[in-house]
């Protein structure tokens, strides 16, 4: 078990106690609504969905923009309302420390590490045995460059508890200890968790011992440098990388068992019910069912995949091998992971045929086998995400002031068409950049798509509570959302904040004037430079390759 970092001294957790009470919006101090009566907290717990991540990257602009601030804004406009953000600026510095969060939500957390735990499938441990972590609990006595996204999003509460936490941990002090401090008379807490343990075996990325990588490496080795290159063909024959994520293998150890999700999620529903028993505020629990992971814009299908290579080599198909989506049902057909897609652009872009970039797509060949996640797959992911569902609906049930907001369901409907949802007159879709749901890494839903869930939360809030927060106008958001293709060529501008890690290669691919659809994302000349110096810095971050890289001296 690995050991916590040095926690910080009393006297710190004092000063910090003393800067929140003299500091307003340390506690949320909004002003009350005209005629609100109790004063609310809203609490946050999950992954990225509810920490405000866009484009796999965390900074103010996305935050502000993301379901969860859309909720607690218009509940603003009814209610006395208190809810706080550990706000990043665009070098993902958090830039209040000492503001108490209430959104307590980090970016890649699953069901257990929510808890400081690691899922031993996922590391690669033997099992069955979970593994607490320092990195999946707040315990800096000051944030530094050095701290992580727990560090960065659960501090300082850390030091008013007096001990490292986790995001359980956080939550049952702030609905205890910190509910006192704003002196709140009801807390709505919004859990969505689990979306990330589905996760990892869709995007076909993550994990360790080794780390998936949907990369075409054997297609794209010669266009890299060479420290690039022997870096990844290091990584991969020492077992530290894979290029194989979508193999039934991978995308079972990347999936949480059923029986393990289950146990799981009920334990927590005890903690937090349990230990929140002796608030002073009136605690209701809003925990919210997931949706089906490979109905995300991320995975690229073959429409897409003719609709987009077929810009620069004109007439292009997919091969026969390659399942086509049927027109009937658009969870059908194979797919591909949008990184892939991006290497696959790039190559089109700098002269590779239609027969060189089919060669991704062959996943029965002896070296890409695993790089397409094929129908059969999809169903088995779909399969247990239905089983989570499930389960949290079932275990949601036997415990008091737990309410189920059934939005995976309703978002799966929604972003394949079942029944069609618009806003205005755009239909949003799966499509990745053309449907309007999502930002540009495929996954994290767009402004738009954003406002639809919180609208879903809201009408569920109302629903229970008969608060009457109103809903948004999607024909509004939609009509200045960055990940919007307004002039219908099949690219979005995005917004300009900076984009981090492998993410810079999905920002080549931006729309330079959306008003205009002859002028098409433009790939530079020096594409394969730039892909090049972002691989090396994401393989720097592997520690058997920074290793390795340091002996034979890349830097």
């Amino acid at each position: 078990m690995s050991t916590a970092r040095h926690l910080a001294p009393p006297a710190l957790g004092g000063l910090v106690l003393a800067a929140v009470l003299t500091d307003p919006t340390a506690i949320g101090g909004a002003a009350a609504a005209a005629g609100a009566g109790d004063r609310v907290v809203l609490v946050g717990l999950g992954d990225s969905l509810t920490h405000g991540t866009m484009n796999a990257t965390n900074n103010s602009v996305n935050t502000e923009n993301a379901y969860l601030q859309r909720v607690a804004d218009k509940l603003k406009t009814v209610l006395d309302l208190r809810f706080t953000q550990p706000l990043y600026d665009f070098t993902e510095t958090r830039m209040k420390p000492f503001v108490i969060p209430t959104n307590l939500a980090v970016d890649g957390a699953d069901s257990f590490s929510v808890e400081g735990l690691e899922y031993h499938k996922r590391v690669g441990a033997p099992g069955p045995e979970n593994t607490l972590s320092a990195g999946l609990m707040c315990d800096r006595s000051l944030l530094t460059a050095k701290a992580d996204d727990y560090d960065k999003v659960l501090y300082p509460i850390n030091l008013l508890a007096r001990k490292p936490v986790s995001q359980i941990d956080a939550a049952a002090w702030t609905l205890t200890q910190g509910v006192k401090l704003q002196r709140a008379d009801r807390a709505l807490v919004v859990v969505w968790i689990g979306n990330n343990d589905s996760s990892l075996a869709a995007l076909g990325g993550g994990g360790a011992n080794p780390e998936f990588e949907p990369m075409p490496f054997h297609q794209i080795r010669k266009k890299l440098k060479p420290a690039v290159r022997y870096l990844l063909r290091f990584g991969e024959q020492s077992g530290q990388v894979s290029f194989a994520p979508y193999t039934q293998a991978a995308i079972e150890r990347n999936l949480t068992d059923l029986a393990d999700f289950t146990a799981q999620y009920d334990h927590l529903l005890s903690r937090l019910t349990t230990e929140s028993a002796v608030s002073s505020a009136h605690v209701d629990w809003l925990v919210l069912t997931l949706a089906y992971y490979n109905a995300v814009g991320y995975l690229i299908d073959s429409e897409d995949l003719e609709f987009y290579i077929g810009k620069y080599i004109p007439g292009y198909t997919v091969p026969a091998s390659f399942a086509r989506v049927p027109d009937t049902d658009p969870l059908l057909g194979d797919r591909i992971s949008l990184l892939t897609f991006g290497f696959m652009v790039s190559l089109a872009a700098t002269g590779a045929g239609a027969a060189e970039i089919n060669e991704v797509l062959d996943d029965h060949g002896t070296q890409q086998d695993g790089m397409v996640l094929n129908q059969a797959e999809q169903q088995f992911i779909m399969s247990r995400i239905d089983g989570f569902n499930a389960a949290i609906r079932s275990l949601a049930a036997s415990y008091p002031k737990v309410h189920v907001v059934d939005v995976g369901p309703y978002l799966n409907g929604a972003m394949t068409g079942n029944p069609p949802v618009f806003a205005g007159s755009h239909q949003l879709t799966r499509k990745w950049s053309r449907g309007a749901g999502f930002s540009l890494d495929g996954v994290h839903p767009s402004y738009t798509a954003q406002s639809l869930i919180a609208n879903f939360v809201l009408d569920r809030i109302n629903q229970l509570f008969g608060f009457g927060a109103p809903r948004y106008d999607l024909a509004q958001v939609i009509a200045t959302d960055p990940y919007a293709d307004q002039d219908g060529d099949g690219w979005v501008p995005g917004t300009n904040d900076p984009a981090h890690g492998i993410t810079q290669l999905l920002f080549l691919l931006r729309d330079t004037d959306d008003t205009d659809p002859s002028k098409q994302a433009q790939i530079p000349a020096d594409v394969w430079d730039q892909i090049s110096a972002i691989l090396l810095r994401q393989l720097l971050g592997i520690p058997a390759l920074a290793r390795e890289a340091e002996r034979v001296g890349i830097r």
